[in-house]
């Protein structure tokens, strides 16, 4: 009679059970990070493209706002004015000529509520808000984002007959007028005037400078009360490897104003004001 001899499998032991779990953790590991890695890159590029394409959009409302510029309307000063106020950080205010909303064109019955007036002139202002309450780990306060005011309506001095009517004219103005926080993603504001020979921080002559650069970007810089106001005195036009490239969490963009007097005449009117500015200084 034949007996049958059966082998038992070879088992695994527990050193080789060990070693092949660790080898396992190890792989997963691996996996893990490079999938961790990719969708990090993932959402860096999502990021990145959806900041290209916000600050495109606020840059184009933007420069087509300065081009609008007017030159000189009496009794509302220059078409537009940069400030690098110490405080409040850089802001510029435009006056631009647009055609008034159509629903003012429109037949309105006694009944239906008396829409405000509007001129067809607009002054548009833009910086950055701050939040002066709430500040950060470093003491300083919190940058908002892009604020954007429009107003619509102007008022001239009246001599109201009752209160009523004076009542009326300040709703009429509040009416004319918004401010919004308009892209609280835009952290960083910076602007620059050239007024055919040197670029200036700040505007505020009665002519349109040549060009106006814009700089916006979505970290915010230094406070206002310790930002550097520096005359920028680079030649961009014939020397751009003289002004710092911009970083890559910001975009830039540089608009002529047509309109501005091409015979450097800012330039004569900006060299004008800083003497008179010096002269009253001294005391001359």
């Amino acid at each position: 009679m034949r007996r049958c001899h059966r082998h038992a499998a070879p088992a695994f032991t527990l050193l080789e059970m060990v070693i092949c779990i660790g080898l396992f953790i190890v792989l997963m590991a691996t996996m893990f990070q490079f999938y961790d890695t990719a969708l990090q890159r993932r959402d860096e590029g999502q990021e990145l493209s959806r900041n290209a394409q916000l600050a495109r959009v606020v840059l184009d409302r933007m420069t087509d706002e300065i081009r609008q510029a007017t030159v000189n309307v009496p009794s509302y000063g220059t078409g537009l004015t940069g400030i690098d106020d110490p405080e409040y950080g850089p802001s510029i205010s435009i006056n631009t000529v647009v055609m008034p909303d159509k629903a003012l064109s429109e037949e309105r019955t006694i009944d239906q509520v008396k829409l405000a007036g509007q001129f067809d002139l607009r002054n548009i202002q833009y910086s950055i808000a701050w939040d002066y309450e709430n500040l950060d780990t470093n003491g300083d306060p919190v940058a908002l984002g892009l604020a954007r005011a429009e107003t619509r309506t102007f008022l001239r001095d009246v001599v109201f007959t009752d209160e009523n009517e004076a009542a009326q004219a300040a709703e009429d103005a509040a009416a004319g007028s918004k401010r919004e926080l308009y892209a609280p993603e835009i952290k960083y504001l910076e602007f620059a005037y050239f007024d055919g020979a040197k670029w200036w921080k700040e505007w505020n002559v009665p002519a349109l400078p040549q060009l106006v650069r814009i700089t916006i970007g979505f970290i915010p810089g230094d406070p206002p009360d310790v930002q550097d106001l520096k005359i920028v005195d680079e030649d961009f036009l014939n020397k751009p490897e003289d002004f710092d490239p911009v970083p890559p969490d910001e975009y830039s963009a540089v608009v002529r104003i047509a309109q501005a007097d091409v015979f450097f005449g800012s330039r004569i009117t900006r060299e004008a004001s800083s003497l008179s500015e010096s002269m009253g200084a001294t005391g001359q």
